[in-house]
Parts: structure tokens; sequence; C-alpha cells
């Protein structure tokens, strides 16, 4: 199948390709679950859009520099009534705020140099992967990935190590840097691979901004990761397994059936 940046994100890309929101999506560690997986594969089940993701898309139109087209494309972005109609709506708004941020720091825009969204397909561990990097310098041995986050030194809870984790760690960002990493690697047939970079602007007032790089072995330790998991991923996918439902997320929640009753001593605390 050949990818473009139109049919990239189609349930038939998303079928034949294996990308990392698609892996991190099979495993509960990064919030995903096997069943609901499926049911999105099978086209029948769609997770609803949230403002969250719709601003994230705002914030990366601007880095590939369609942003008028995006706001032409989604009139949503726009208040329909009252005083405001006709104006962006006040989070829509307030990327503006976070743009303004990215495009007076010269050291950000360096790192956000270069080639748009460039889509890298190869195999890795048996299975064909998609990647999309949002800004590509090969010439200066760098790739860049934007995220638009609510802030930088949140923590997360993680119940399997009973520890807190950094949004990297949380989002499984880790994985996803390394992951390009090691599939632009396989294309180009370079000796190592290009160094991640990712920057991360806040969605705080004002707006709070940094620069992140990742390092060769971090990219090998991460890529351990993926060889750890991806066999029961692939065989979900390919319907050699069952698919294990998490009964937490909101597909789980949507076609529950309760095949039992619960003592009260069953009910986790964390």
């Amino acid at each position: 199948m050949q990818l473009t940046k139109s049919n990239y994100f189609s349930l038939e890309a998303n079928r034949y390709y294996m990308s990392v929101s698609q892996f991190k999506g099979f495993l509960p560690a990064y919030g995903g679950c096997e069943a609901r997986s499926m049911a999105e594969l099978a086209g029948e089940y769609e997770r609803p859009d949230k403002a969250a993701f719709m601003e994230g898309h705002y914030v990366h139109a601007w880095n590939e520099g369609t942003l008028a087209e995006f706001k032409a494309n989604n009139p949503d972005l726009f208040s329909s009534r009252g005083p405001t109609a006709g104006q962006l709506k006040s989070n829509f708004q307030h990327c503006n705020k976070m743009i303004e941020v990215l495009e007076n720091d010269p050291l950000v825009m360096k790192a956000l140099a270069g080639q748009k969204e460039v889509i890298f397909t190869a195999e890795l561990f048996g299975i064909k992967w998609k990647v999309m990097l949002d800004s590509y310098q090969p010439e200066a041995g760098i790739f860049a990935d934007l995220k638009a986050l609510k802030e930088i030194d949140g923590k997360f809870w993680n119940k399997e190590v009973q520890a807190y984790e950094n949004f990297l760690d949380h989002y499984g960002y880790n994985i996803q840097m390394s992951v390009y990493a090691k599939v632009e690697q396989i294309v180009i047939g370079r000796d190592n691979p290009l160094l991640p970079h990712m920057v991360i602007v806040t969605k705080q007032d004002p707006p709070d901004h940094e620069i992140i790089y990742f390092d060769y072995d971090l990219i090998e330790q991460q890529l351990l990761i993926v060889a750890k998991h991806i066999e029961r991923v692939k065989a979900v996918k390919s319907g050699e397994a069952a698919p294990d439902r998490c009964e937490k997320c909101d597909y789980c929640r949507q076609t529950k059936k309760l095949k039992h009753i619960k003592h009260y001593a069953e009910l986790a605390v964390y």
C-alpha cells in the first residue's frame, strides 16, 4: 500500500501497517485495550473526538504551514453564536499564543526546520510500520516531533511499578521517538539513527516550552520494550489470538456485560 498524507490515518492504512499509536493502543500500560483496538480496526468503533486532539492538530497545522487550510476545513473552530460569532473559540485563540511562543524562540524554529510531515515505511520486528516525522533534517542528523501538552512537569502514577513517572514514559513518547528513528534508519540504510528531538509547548497561560533530545542508548532500550510485546500485538491483530478486554476504557464500558457480582473486597484502591 502506498501511503500519502491523505490516506496515512485511514482505516485501510491502519490495517495494513503498524504504527506507534496503534502499538500503544494494544498495551494496557499506555491506556490501551486489545478489544477496543480490534473494534477500531474492524470499523466497528471510533473514539470520540476530544478538544485536546484538535488543539494539537491546530499547532501541527501551523508547523506544516497549512494552518489557513486547517481553519477553512474545520468550521467548528469558530464560535457560531452570540457576540463572538465568527471568532476563534477561546481555546484555539490560546493555541495562537502557544504558536507565538514557538515562533519567537530561534532554537525552536531551528529544531522545527526542514521537511515537514515526512512518511517512512519499513519492516521492523516482522511487521510493516508507518511513521510520519513532523520535521525532518537528515543533513543536520536530527528529526523533531512537536507536542502540545497540559504541562511539562506533571507526574503520573504507574500502577504496575507503583511509582510516579513523567509524561515521556506515561504517554510512551520514548517508544515513539525510538521507533521513528529506527524506521528511518532502516529506510535510508544509515549506520546510526538520527537523533530524535521533541519540541514541547504547554497549554498553560503563559505557555511553557522545551526541546528534549534522545540518545542512542534510549533508542535501543525502548526498542527492547517493543520487541517484548510485539508478538502478542501481532497475534491479536492478525486474529491468531483473541483480544483481551480491559473493562475500563470507553469501548469496554459501552459494550460491558456483567458475568458475576463483585464482592466489596474486589474493588481496587489503585
